[in-house]
C-alpha cells in the first residue's frame, strides 16, 4: 500500500480555494464584477488542484494530513483517497459551469449583490470539506457550513414560495443534522473518538454490538434525509424549484451526492452492510422504492422543474441500489453513475432555465415552438435526455449497465427488472417535456418567441456554461474505459476498511 503525504497541497487547494474566494466575495460585497472574477478564478484553481488530485491518486491510494500536527486520532484528519478525489473534481467541474451560468442576467443583478457569490463558495468550501474530512464530528461541522449557505441560496430574493422552500428545507435538514449530532454524541460516550478510522476499529468489538446498531440506524436516517432517499425525500421536491435556476442546478447536482457520498462511505467503513444484513434488506428496498416514487411523481408533474427534481430522487435510488448490492462491481457502478447524473442533471436543469427565460414560464401547457426557435437548445436538450435515461452510447448507459450487471451477478433479478423499467418510465417523463415543449408548434395567439441568435447575444453565459459540460458528457460518454477502470479501483479500496485505517492511523 501506498500512501503520500507531500501531495496534501493539492487535496487542501480545493477547499481553501473555495473559502478564500468566499472571503474575498464578501469584502468585495457590492462589487459583482470583482465578484465574478473571484468565483471563476476560484473554481479553476479548485479544478486544477483536483485535476492534479486525481492523477495521484491514480497511483498512490491515499494523500493524508494532520491538521495542525497532531497525531490521528487526536488531531483533525484530511484525506483523500480515489472516490473523494473524483467528488471533489466534479464539485470543482460544477463549479466553473455555475459560475458562468449565474454571470449572464438569467438572474438578475439584485440576487447576486445581497449574497449569491460569498453563499455560493462557501457551500462548495463545505462540500469540500465534507468530502475530504476524516472525522464524525467535523463531518457535522461542514454539513451545518453547507446548510447555512444553500439556505441562503436558496431564500435569495425573499419571495414567499423561496421563503417557504428554505423554510422546509432547514427545518428538514437540522432535523438530519440532530440525528447525526445524536449518533456522535453516542459513538463518542462509547469509544472516546469521533475519528473514522479509529471508529472502525473500535467498532469491531462485539461487546459494542447493541450501541453499534443505534449509531448505524441513526446515522441511516441522517445521511438518508439528506440524499433524499425514500421514505425521507419529500423535502426535496417542496424546496428545489424555488430558487433561481443557477442554485437549484448546483444544489440539485451536489447537495444531494453529499448524502450518498456519506452513505457509502459510513456503510463501507464504519458499519459494513454485509455484517448488518437488516439494513442491507432496508437499502435494497428503499433504493427501489426511490426509484419508483421519483419517477411516478415526475410523471405526474406539469412544471419542468419539478419533473427534473422527481427525476433527481429516482436517480439516487439507482446510485444507493448499487451500495446495496455491496459488491465492488455494484460499487463501481454506484460511483459512475454519481458522476453521470452530477453532470447531465445539472445540466438538465440550465437549459430549463433557458427555457424559463425564453417563455416566462416552466409549465409545459404554457410552453411551445421550441424546436423550430431555438435549434441549438432543442439539440442540447434531447441530447441530455438520452444520456439522462441511458441510451447508448451516452454516460447513463455505461453507468446503468454496470448495475444492472452487478445486480444480475448478485442474482437480484427482479430489483435489476425495476431498474429497467424505471429507466424507460424516466424516458416516458423527458419526452412529455419534449413533445409539448419542443415539438409543439407554437400558438399563433401567444407571444413570439425571439430568435435564438438575439438571444445567444445577451445571454451567451449561458450557454458556454452548458455546452462545457455538455462536452465533458460526451468526453465520459465515448471514452469510458478509464473512468470504468478508475471507479472500479475505488469500489476495492472502499471495501478494504484497514487500508483506510492504516492510511490514517499510519501504521
Amino acid at each position: 500500500m501506498m500512501f503520500n503525504t507531500g501531495s496534501v497541497y493539492y487535496m487542501i487547494v480545493p477547499l481553501l480555494s473555495f473559502m478564500l474566494g468566499g472571503t474575498l466575495c464578501l469584502l468585495f460585497y457590492k462589487q459583482v464584477k470583482v465578484q465574478r472574477g473571484v468565483v471563476l478564478a476560484s473554481s479553476l484553481i479548485a479544478l486544477i488542484g483536483g485535476v492534479k488530485l486525481v492523477g495521484i491518486l491514480a497511483h498512490d491510494e491515499y494523500v493524508t494530513m494532520q491538521v495542525g500536527g497532531w497525531e490521528a486520532p487526536y488531531g483533525i484528519t484530511l484525506l483523500a483517497d480515489r472516490f473523494a478525489g473524483l467528488m471533489i473534481t466534479m464539485t470543482a467541474l460544477l463549479s466553473v459551469s455555475a459560475a458562468l451560468f449565474s454571470f449572464s442576467n438569467v438572474m438578475n443583478t439584485k440576487k447576486k449583490q445581497i449574497g449569491f457569490y460569498p453563499a455560493f463558495m462557501f457551500m462548495l468550501a463545505g462540500i469540500t470539506g465534507a468530502f475530504l474530512t476524516g472525522d464524525l464530528f467535523n463531518l457535522y461541522v461542514w454539513f451545518e457550513v453547507m446548510l447555512i449557505s444553500s439556505f441562503v441560496l436558496i431564500t435569495l430574493g425573499s419571495r414567499r414560495d423561496q421563503l417557504q422552500g428554505g423554510i422546509k428545507y432547514v427545518i428538514i435538514n437540522f432535523i438530519a443534522s440532530s440525528f447525526l449530532l445524536l449518533a456522535i454524541g453516542i459513538l463518542y460516550g462509547t469509544t472516546g473518538s469521533t475519528n473514522l478510522a479509529a471508529l472502525a476499529e473500535s467498532l469491531r468489538d462485539p461487546a459494542l454490538q447493541a450501541v453499534t446498531q443505534l449509531a448505524a440506524i441513526l446515522l441511516l436516517v441522517s445521511f438518508g434525509i439528506k440524499a433524499a432517499l425514500f421514505p425521507f425525500y419529500f423535502w426535496l421536491p417542496a424546496s428545489y424549484h424555488t430558487s433561481p435556476i443557477a442554485v437549484t442546478a448546483i444544489i440539485a447536482g451536489l447537495l444531494t451526492k453529499v448524502g450518498v457520498y456519506t452513505m457509502i462511505r459510513t456503510f463501507t467503513l464504519l458499519f459494513p452492510l454485509h455484517q448488518y444484513r437488516y439494513l442491507q434488506d432496508f437499502m435494497l428496498i428503499s433504493s427501489c422504492l426511490t426509484m419508483l416514487v421519483g419517477v411516478l411523481g415526475a410523471i405526474a408533474q406539469q412544471d419542468i422543474r419539478k419533473v427534473l427534481a422527481y427525476n433527481l430522487i429516482s436517480k439516487i435510488g439507482f446510485i444507493l441500489y448499487g451500495l446495496a448490492i455491496y459488491t465492488s462491481a455494484a460499487i463501481a457502478g454506484a460511483i459512475f453513475y454519481t458522476l453521470h447524473h452530477m453532470l447531465v442533471k445539472t445540466n438538465l436543469f440550465f437549459t430549463a432555465g433557458i427555457i424559463g427565460k425564453v417563455t416566462g414560464s416552466y409549465r409545459m401547457k404554457e410552453i411551445s415552438g421550441l424546436y423550430d426557435h431555438f435549434p441549438c437548445l432543442s439539440f442540447l436538450f434531447f441530447i441530455l435526455i438520452l444520456a439522462l435515461v441511458g441510451i447508448p452510447p451516452f454516460s447513463g448507459f455505461w453507468a446503468k449497465l454496470m448495475l444492472v450487471d452487478a445486480g444480475l451477478l448478485a442474482h437480484e433479478y427482479r430489483s435489476v427488472a425495476l431498474l429497467l423499467i424505471t429507466s424507460l418510465l424516466t424516458l416516458y417523463s423527458m419526452i412529455r417535456i419534449w413533445k409539448k415543449c419542443f415539438l409543439t408548434k407554437l400558438d399563433v395567439k401567444s407571444q413570439q418567441l425571439i430568435p435564438e441568435r438575439v438571444f445567444l447575444k445577451q445571454y451567451y453565459h449561458v450557454y458556454v456554461a452548458s455546452i462545457f459540460l455538455f462536452f465533458v458528457t460526451l468526453w465520459i460518454s465515448f471514452n469510458p474505459s478509464w473512468l470504468i477502470e478508475y471507479t472500479q479501483k475505488a469500489a476495492e479500496q472502499i471495501l478494504m476498511p484497514s487500508s483506510y485505517i492504516k492510511a490514517v492511523m499510519q501504521r
